[in-house]
């Protein structure tokens, strides 16, 4: 497979994932604005990181808190602000449920469900959610 049509690939991927994440709705973004969230566990992040580069979530989406400065998915920090893990974990597995504003389903990879171990997805969700606190 060439590079080009790879890297696109990935894009794609996690822009839909993202995407997803960022307009999924059915209530929980009143619930999280209403109740306080946890202080966020500093390993999980560290290690939330660390899963987020393995799986080139920042080739296509823009996160500050990870460095990343992707162009094909929305920019986590603005359009997961205030969102429950519940939201940012179904985002993830289960992108094309609902995409962002300006962002079609089917971009982002619908396997990460199963390419993400679950402890593993917890980490990365923790990491998302310590850079969108309120």
């Amino acid at each position: 497979m060439r590079p080009a049509t790879v890297a696109a690939g990935l894009l794609a991927c996690a822009a839909a994932a993202m995407t997803a994440a960022a307009f999924a709705t059915g209530g929980e973004e009143q619930r999280a604005a209403s109740s306080p969230t946890p202080a966020p566990d500093r390993a999980a992040v560290r290690d939330g990181k660390a899963i987020w580069v393995a799986n080139g979530c920042g080739s296509c989406h823009t996160f500050p808190p990870a460095g990343a400065r992707g162009q094909f998915g929305p920019n986590l920090a603005a359009t997961l602000k205030g969102m429950p893990a519940s939201y940012i974990r179904e985002s993830i597995v289960a992108p094309s449920k609902v995409a962002a504003a300006g962002f079609p389903t089917g971009m982002m990879p619908e396997d990460y469900a199963a390419r993400i171990a679950p402890a593993e997805l917890e980490q990365l969700v923790e990491f998302i959610r310590s850079g969108v606190r309120d």
